[in-house]
């Protein structure tokens, strides 16, 4: 049964939306000021919010703010109720993320019709994800036993020949040997890092609690750090003349290790899809309230289409590029970023480059 939250201070509204709600055969929860409503959204996450804009206390604005900002509560549908038609209202609720407005008095069809609308449009972005599992689901059963399988083998192919004549084989070819080993380690351990990253992650999503202790970290001297991953992973690629730094010092919310996660498979994407000899650019700028990071790069680039596509269910090209990797990497970092009330886009054409920037907020 679909289930809506009704935030109403005036009781007589209250009752008679909830009344109506209940007649049409949904499932309500009528609660009477911003502080109920919002801890019952967050402990019943329902499918829909209707909420009065104009209470004492905790305003439908704050509810709503509050709503968007918490990852579990993000894509409920929240509908304004007001009794000012004011366009300044309407404005800043649609700025917060308001899916709706409706302005009181409001006639019963006018609000089923407004519910049905949004409830039809929430299915249709469910049914979206849903394809989007569909595929992440399909690339650990395809490509993942692929991922495990190529690096296990030249780990036992090398270490089995190795053990079994060490007395035949030469030091040069020992060196090439293990060489060989370690760099297939590499590329697992990074592998299974990154899968279980993800799943911990998914977990956080689920427990306000993990995800309050997640975003409670203050961190210093973030340009440091970031300029520390970029030289790192242009001397992995033998590319340190093509790194440009352009960096401003802030403290931003967020731990040592994930901004180290962020920039580490970000950057390291920059260098892994463009030439030798291409500049890699790396910018940041501070405002009052963000930190915006800004990674450019000269490479193959991509299509509209897989831009909108992009994240952990596909890799681009895969038979094309024999590129390693599943596009994990990318996707913890995108979740990461959302994770910590930031935002990351991606701007990219084909033949000229990608530009990836994500913003990290500032303590307040």
């Amino acid at each position: 049964m679909t289930h809506i939250l009704v935030i109403e201070d005036e009781l007589l509204v209250r009752e008679s939306v909830a009344g109506i709600l209940k007649q049409e055969g949904y499932q309500v929860t009528d609660m009477q000021n911003g502080w109920t409503g919002l801890a019952a959204i967050r402990k019943q996450l329902p499918d829909l919010v209707l909420c009065d804009i104009n209470m004492p206390g905790m305003s439908g604005f704050e509810v709503l703010r509050e709503t968007r900002k918490d990852p579990v509560t993000v894509d409920i549908p929240f509908i304004c109720l007001t009794g000012r038609s004011e366009q300044e209202d309407r404005r800043i609720g649609m700025n917060l993320g308001a899916d709706d407005y409706l302005t009181k008095p409001f006639t019963p069809e006018d609000l089923l019709s407004t519910i049905r609308y949004r409830l039809n449009q929430r299915t249709r972005e469910l049914n979206k994800q849903e394809l989007t599992l569909s595929r992440l689901r399909d690339n650990i059963i395809y490509a993942l036993p692929h991922e495990l399988r190529t690096p296990l083998t030249h780990i036992l192919g090398y270490s089995e020949i190795m053990r079994t004549s060490a007395e035949t084989i030469t030091p040069e070819e020992i060196e090439q040997m293990s060489t060989s080993i370690f760099q297939a380690g590499d590329r697992l351990h990074h592998l299974i890092e990154n899968y279980l990253v993800y799943a911990q992650l998914e977990l956080v999503v689920s427990d306000p609690e993990n995800l309050a202790k997640l975003r409670d970290s203050n961190l210093r001297d973030a340009h440091s750090i970031i300029a520390d991953v970029a030289l790192a992973r242009a001397k992995a690629y033998d590319r340190q003349g093509d790194l440009k730094l352009e960096l401003d010092n802030s403290s931003l919310k967020i731990s040592e290790h994930n901004l180290i996660k962020i920039c580490n498979e970000l950057i390291d994407n920059a260098f892994k899809f463009s030439s030798p000899g291409s500049r890699v650019y790396i910018r940041t700028v501070r405002n009052c309230s963000n930190y915006a990071i800004m990674i450019r790069d000269r490479g193959r680039g991509m299509t509209n289409e897989q831009v909108h596509s992009i994240g952990a269910s596909m890799q681009f090209d895969r038979a094309l590029y024999e590129q390693q990797g599943v596009g994990m990497g990318f996707y913890v970092a995108k979740r990461l970023v959302e994770l910590h009330s930031g935002k990351l886009d991606i701007r990219s054409r084909p033949g000229r480059g990608t530009c990836i920037q994500f913003n990290i907020p500032i303590p307040a």
